[in-house]
């Protein structure tokens, strides 16, 4: 009599289990490299904003340094560089 016909109906054969543990393994792998990924995403995202913060600062104190340049706060304000009043 050969060995499958003493095994039980219910227990699945072990080529069935093998399989099975292999494809939950590579799902496993694929789920941590989409998270991996949208990490990634996420911290080059951070990056983009941080620039971003960076160049606002920056326009605004080059902004800032060519009005005190200009004198354009001066005339704004009344005192000696102001004109008399007619």
């Amino acid at each position: 009599m050969p060995v499958t016909s003493l095994r039980k109906a219910c227990v699945r054969p072990p080529e069935v289990a093998k399989i099975k543990i292999k494809i939950k393994i590579k799902i496993k792998i694929k789920i941590k490299i989409k998270i991996k990924i949208k990490i990634k995403i996420k911290i080059k995202i951070k990056i983009k904003i941080k620039i971003k913060i960076k160049i606002k600062i920056k326009s605004r104190a080059t902004a800032a340094r060519v009005n005190a340049r200009s004198g354009w706060y001066r005339l704004a304000r009344p005192g000696p560089c102001a004109l008399p009043p007619i």
